[in-house]
């Protein structure tokens, strides 16, 4: 039973709830201080944009102070200095708060229209959107303001990143769904809303709006003492702001409270207390929703005769009761109230009026449905008679289409043979060139031929070249090197002059001859591998001005012969060329593994050329047919007077 009435009770008083919780700071004294000394500001835009936050803040609570606040933005000979959307939201909200729907909705999708184009303004947008949706419950239903919040109100906080609104949209979610009995999903909104709480730094007035109604959805579930945790947080933020609009609203929250606890003598003091500064703040709706409250106690109490004359007293001052919903649940409660009392006759007059006010709505309803019907049935008349209108212009315009036609048809006729004789004469053109591609293409292929022919006969000749260099080096080790030994032994051992100068210049042929042996095939290469063999040729080529500096990084020891080789080759190639057509100082041999990835680099200081005018020597195709070898590329960078860098790259 107390469920049904909470719940009775939210459906009654939910658009009052909704526009309650306005975002006033807590210290309205401050704020209020903040206005008054902004409006004496001689910045015009300042002084006319806190005009117009004066103007929201009495809207509720004094339409006489809020009208000429409003009015002065309205009248002022500067106002284009705000948005037009900004000033068309806040007259949408001064109506919507004077109960006048027609005017407000009129001026807050003014403001939707403009603001949708104005990114720097999405606040206002999110505010407008919000109360063009509240204000349209009533005709529209709770589906139509959940999709308002859900669909624009939400993305567009999120897109914005306005943490404080995107919180104030989730805690209106969850009062809608407290309203219509879905308090799980409710609390999940809630619970949302407190989340975010967690992002806003300072406590505002958006902290207090969701503890209020996290306050209310745990009592309806009810859960009192989770109530109580929400209703302490409350009264920590608000006691310091005695004089805020927001105070009579904590005590409706601990009358709430004790009404569930059913300590109903201490839920009427908070009650009363709450009252009492609605009534001085002059915040009429919210005083009613007081005084429902405590008509609600009294039923709780079963102290039938004051809930019926605090019923009675909110029908006579008819603040709420101005709305057909609320003034027909009115009617009905009491007369359940009376026919409790005995008073049966007094029962079915409330009753009557209940039936006839409901009837009443049900034909607005029905007025309103047959209204839509005839503008439905109006605009398809319209759009039957433009249809018409341009089947008969659709017509005219396929007369006159087809006598042109038929012109046309005659200029096409004689212009067809034309086309033809050009299209043949086209065609035989096309043929020619596509003969003559194809012979290109087949010389292209001959040439691609005689390439690959050339490149094989070039392995060949590299590879045999390399052959006969070992077997040549093998000779001369073996044969030469042993002989010259036995010779220069057979000189030692006889003594004189004579005798020492021939073995001086044995040496040097032994020397010679070993050079030789090794520029053939590198004994270095094969046992100690491309780094060392690299650095010894480095030293061995470099002489007096002339310096030959080798890096190497992060070479590894399984690099295939065949590739170390080749490597080598073009190192001892570049060298030499360097030293015969360079006119070099200085050359840099460079050479680094990265993973699999071998990379050389061979740079001089010399005079460099212009490839485009020289041929390619034997040295630098030998170089770069060795590259084609080892599946690598090879780079040569050069200009006149820029020295020549060689960069080649292969795959281990």
């Amino acid at each position: 039973m107390i469920k049904h009435i909470f719940l009775m009770l939210i459906v009654l008083l939910f658009n009052t709830v909704v526009k309650a919780q306005q975002l006033v700071p807590l210290d309205e004294d401050k704020y209020l201080d903040e206005i008054t000394t902004n409006i004496s500001s001689t910045d015009e835009r300042i002084k006319l944009q806190n005009y117009l936050l004066l103007s929201e803040y009495w809207s509720q609570t004094d339409p006489v102070k809020s009208s000429r606040a409003l009015n002065v933005v309205l009248q002022s000979t500067k106002k284009n200095v705000i948005p037009k959307g900004i000033i068309a939201y806040y007259q949408g909200i001064f109506y919507t708060n004077q109960g006048n729907k027609v005017e407000g909705k009129k001026y807050l999708e003014k403001a939707i229209k403009l603001l949708e184009k104005d990114p720097k303004n999405t606040a206002y947008l999110i505010k407008a959107i919000y109360y063009d949706a509240y204000i349209q419950i009533e005709k529209k239903g709770y589906d139509f303001f959940v999709k308002a919040l859900t669909e624009k109100c939400i993305p567009l906080a999120e897109k914005s990143r306005n943490i404080e609104l995107l919180t104030y949209s989730y805690t209106q979610l969850g009062i809608t769904f407290m309203s219509v009995g879905q308090l799980e999903t409710a609390e999940e909104y809630h619970t949302k809303a407190i989340q975010l709480l967690d992002k806003i730094p300072t406590d505002k007035t958006i902290h207090l709006i969701v503890y209020h109604n996290l306050v209310s959805n745990y009592c309806y579930k009810p859960d009192s003492q989770t109530a109580k945790k929400y209703l302490d947080k409350a009264k920590n933020l608000i006691q310091d702001y005695p004089n805020s609009q927001h105070y009579p609203n904590y005590f409706y929250q601990e009358g709430l409270y004790y009404t569930t606890k059913q300590n109903y003598d201490e839920a009427l003091t908070s009650l009363r207390k709450g009252a009492l500064l609605a009534q001085g703040k002059k915040q009429d709706k919210l005083l009613h929703m007081l005084y429902f409250r405590m008509y609600n106690v009294y039923l709780m109490q079963k102290d039938y005769e004051k809930a019926r004359l605090q019923l009675e007293k909110i029908l006579k001052e008819n603040v709420l009761s101005k709305e057909s919903v609320n003034r027909k649940i009115t009617y009905t409660q009491l007369a359940s109230v009376n026919e409790v009392l005995g008073d049966y006759k007094q029962a079915y007059d409330w009753l009557k009026k209940s039936s006839a006010l409901n009837d009443s709505l049900q034909q607005e309803k029905l007025l309103e449905k047959m209204n839509e019907f005839e503008m439905l049935h109006q605009t398809s008349v319209k759009e039957q008679t433009i249809n018409q209108l341009e089947q008969d212009k659709k017509a005219n315009q396929l007369l006159v289409k087809n006598r042109n036609l038929r012109v046309m048809f005659l200029g096409i006729a004689l212009c067809l043979a034309l086309i033809i004789a050009c299209l043949i004469y086209l065609n035989y053109k096309k043929q020619q060139k596509l003969n003559k591609q194809i012979n290109i293409s087949h010389q292209q292929k001959l040439l691609h031929i005689d390439n690959e022919r050339k490149y094989e006969a070039t392995q060949a000749i590299l590879q045999g070249e390399e052959q006969e260099r070992q077997r040549i080096a093998q000779d001369l080790h073996d044969s030469m090197g042993g002989m010259l030994a036995n010779i220069r032994m057979s000189i030692s051992s006889s003594q004189g002059k004579k005798s020492i100068y021939l073995l001086e210049k044995i040496d040097q042929s032994i020397a010679e001859m070993r050079r030789i042996s090794r520029n053939l095939m590198p004994e270095t290469l094969k046992n100690l591998g491309l780094e060392i063999a690299l650095k010894e040729l480095c030293e061995s080529m470099s002489y007096k001005n002339f310096f030959i500096q080798f890096e190497s990084f992060n070479l590894s020891d399984d690099i295939p012969f065949q590739t170390q080789l080749a490597l080598y080759r073009i190192t001892q190639e570049a060298i030499s060329n360097v030293i015969k057509y360079a006119h070099a100082s200085n050359v840099i041999v460079q050479i680094s593994q990265n993973d699999n990835l071998l990379n050389l680099t061979i740079e001089d200081d010399g005079i460099g050329f212009n490839k485009d005018e020289v041929v390619l020597g034997l040295g630098l195709k030998n170089i770069e047919n060795r590259g084609r070898l080892i599946n690598g590329t090879v780079d040569i960078i050069t200009a006149k007077g820029e020295g020549t860098t060689i960069n080649v790259e292969c795959y281990v």
